[in-house]
């Protein structure tokens, strides 16, 4: 056998040896992505027994011109104004006011201007403002929470409804804006400025500024309406459940769409409140509420339109749930 012969068949040898090895590499299935985990939210931890109660609130619209970069929009915002009152006057002396009541219950009370702690942590949040309307006859005071409202939120706004109705005798204006409900200090998800997402809180709209009745209620009897204010945190404070961490976490309900075709949307949790509008399979609706078997939320695309919806009529999706446009001023 000659040496090139010889040689060659060496080659061919060594390459059929080679051949299953690699054949084999080829099949080996790729290692598996890394999936990361689903991330579960932590139930927050109770705070130590004997811990004094931390209540934080906001006086609408004062020192507005120092708001950070991130709500350089609003800078401007001073609130209403009527006959030599500004809004913000009226808020900064209710709110001192309430702050002394707090204060003398033994609560840690921090008075916020606009500018909000970066994720602002306390046991209660309760931003003071007042109402501005150019209709003739607009009266009435209301109270939001955020558009996702954890139990210790909506307890902390019906306590404080039922205590600011009893004290003040004013009239209920239901009419809940979006500018309410979206307010930036709320907005932990948008801006640093905002409070904790497990902080009760509400925005308070005392009262018409606008309106000679409810003005002579805010000014008049400002000490009234302090303690309506007042009464309603340390009521909460006295019927929370300190240990019960959940309560604080707001809900994520998704997105809804209707079981049926043209679903009532009403004006309250109620089959005899009024029909805001009616709605299809093809629409979807954002939650941000529950209640006796009532869903409260807005139809997506229809921002400014909030009402209530049988539970029962609605049929969860797992589609993705769109933010809510920012508002155009803090209310």
């Amino acid at each position: 056998m000659t040496f090139r012969l010889l040689a060659a068949l060496v080659v061919l040898l060594t390459m059929a040896a080679l051949q299953p090895a690699a054949h084999a590499a080829q099949q080996e299935p790729a290692p598996a992505t890394a999936v990361p985990a689903a991330t579960v939210l932590p139930t927050p931890t109770p705070r130590p027994e004997g811990t004094v109660p931390r209540v934080g609130i906001q006086v609408g619209h004062w020192k507005s011109n120092e708001l950070p970069e991130e709500l350089a929009r609003l800078r401007g915002s001073t609130g209403a104004y009527i006959r030599g009152l500004s809004e913000v006057e009226l808020n900064l002396d209710i709110a001192r006011r309430v702050e002394a009541r707090l204060a003398a219950a033994g609560v840690q009370v921090d008075l916020l201007p606009a500018t909000v702690p970066p994720g602002y942590d306390a046991d209660a949040f309760v931003a003071i403002h007042a109402d501005g309307a150019r209709k003739p006859g607009a009266r009435g005071f209301k109270i939001a929470t955020p558009w996702r409202t954890s139990r210790a939120s909506q307890h902390l706004k019906d306590v404080l409804d039922a205590e600011y109705a009893a004290a003040t005798r004013l009239p209920r204006d239901g009419a809940i804006t979006f500018n309410m409900r979206g307010y930036y200090a709320f907005s932990y998800r948008r801006h640093t400025h905002a409070i904790a997402r497990t902080t009760p809180a509400v925005i308070v709209e005392m009262g018409f500024l606008t309106s000679p009745a409810d003005r002579a209620v805010m000014v008049g009897k400002a000490d009234v309406v302090a303690a309506g204010i007042a009464d309603g945190v340390l009521r909460y404070l006295r019927e929370r459940n300190p240990s019960d961490g959940a309560a604080l976490l707001p809900p994520d309900f998704g997105l809804h769409r209707p079981a049926v075709e043209g679903v009532a949307v009403r004006a309250a949790p109620s089959e005899s409140a009024r029909v805001l509008r009616r709605f299809g399979p093809d629409s979807r609706m954002v939650i941000f509420e529950e209640r006796d078997g009532w869903y409260h939320g807005f139809i997506r695309g229809e921002w400014r339109t909030m009402g209530w919806v049988r539970a029962a009529d609605l049929v969860a999706t797992d589609e993705q749930l769109p933010p809510p446009p920012p508002p155009a001023t803090d209310s």
